[in-house]
């Protein structure tokens, strides 16, 4: 009999075990994402992902760019939401180099995303403006969320960046033309034929016109005689 009741303890003991390791473990899995881009309005370019240096977007000082966030929940569906990421918060705080559009004293943008579903995202756009007047410097912009899962043995947070990498023409001096000296004519010297010999040629004629004059009214004077 004892041995029967040892065997039977045993088989129960057996069994606890067994359901116990077999028994489904549930967890909250959301899976929390970030990608942020971003695109010169001002050239027109493609929005571009620009997390490095060597990808970096380019642009001129007072261009303006536009960054797009998006958030996203890569967990598995679950109809009882176990895998919601909830709580999300976006931040984003502006380096040196750009401002906001909208707002050019603001320097941190801080969103309330609230519950964001497995397979679900949110989207989030701005616009800024390059105040970076220097050839060569970088700027990177980085963008940051944090979410919790619905035990809060999951949280989630990430971040991501967009590189923008600033371009400053040369300014090129205006062409002066050369000044051409005004060019002066060449003086003509008339010959000089003395002053005696024009003053001796007016007394000539003077002379002739007055004795022409005399005999015309000497020759009136006579027919009327």
């Amino acid at each position: 009999m004892k041995k029967v009741s040892m065997f039977a303890n045993a088989t129960v003991a057996s069994v606890l075990v067994t359901t116990a390791i077999a028994a489904p473990v549930f967890a909250c899995h959301p899976q929390g994402q970030i990608v942020k881009s971003v695109q010169n309005q001002t050239t027109g370019t493609a929005s571009s992902d620009a997390n490095t240096v060597s990808t970096a977007v380019s642009a001129a000082p007072n261009d303006t760019l536009v960054y797009t966030i998006v958030v996203k929940n890569s967990g598995a569906a679950a109809s009882n939401g176990d895998n919601d990421m909830l709580n999300t918060v976006l931040t984003d705080t502006l380096p040196t180099g750009i401002q906001l559009v909208s707002n050019s004293a603001q320097r941190t943008i801080t969103e309330n995303l609230g519950t964001i579903k497995p397979g679900a995202s949110v989207t989030r756009t701005y616009a800024v403006q390059v105040t970076d007047t220097t050839d060569g410097d970088t700027i990177t912009n980085k963008a940051c969320f944090t979410g919790s899962s619905k035990d809060n043995k999951n949280n989630q947070s990430n971040c991501d960046t967009a590189v923008v990498k600033v371009h400053v023409k040369p300014v090129t001096p205006p062409v002066t033309p050369p000044v051409t000296p005004p060019v002066t004519p060449p003086v003509t010297t008339l010959p000089d034929t003395g002053s005696t010999a024009s003053t001796a040629g007016i007394v000539v004629v003077a002379t002739a016109a007055l004795g022409y004059a005399l005999n015309v009214l000497r020759l009136r004077r006579r027919a009327d005689v």
